[in-house]
């Protein structure tokens, strides 16, 4: 059953991905599909909002390290937002917490991106 979505938002250099439902391997090619169209040397920033994602499993996991590892090849920070905090531990366990800065709520998260981008 297909239970997850991602809407995409461009702000200048700034992407949002605001994701609902389950992060499994059902989610893989939305999820990819929509970081696609920000995985340009324009876009700086990437957030991943997590506030609607109510599971998350290994596969999910596998998908946010792959698009830290292609961010991180094109210079992208990716920051995340929402995430409960069993995802929070599970973020530090596998050691995400090292490269994602995590952040409350989605305003928090684009704080002082928007002053960067002018």
């Amino acid at each position: 059953m297909e239970n997850f979505q991602v809407h995409l938002e461009l702000d200048g250099a700034i992407a949002t991905l605001k994701m609902n439902g389950d992060l499994t391997h059902t989610a893989e090619q939305r999820l990819i599909n929509a970081y696609d169209k920000c995985a340009t040397p324009k876009t700086k920033h990437i957030v991943l909002d997590f506030s609607q994602v109510e599971y998350i499993n290994s596969a999910g996991m596998s998908i946010i390290i792959s698009m830290l590892t292609r961010a991180q090849e094109i210079q992208q920070e990716i920051r995340a937002c929402g995430l409960s905090p069993h995802f929070q531990k599970i973020f530090n366990m596998v050691g995400l917490s090292k490269y994602i800065m995590h952040f409350e709520n989605l305003q928090d998260a684009l704080q002082g991106l928007h002053a960067q981008k002018a």
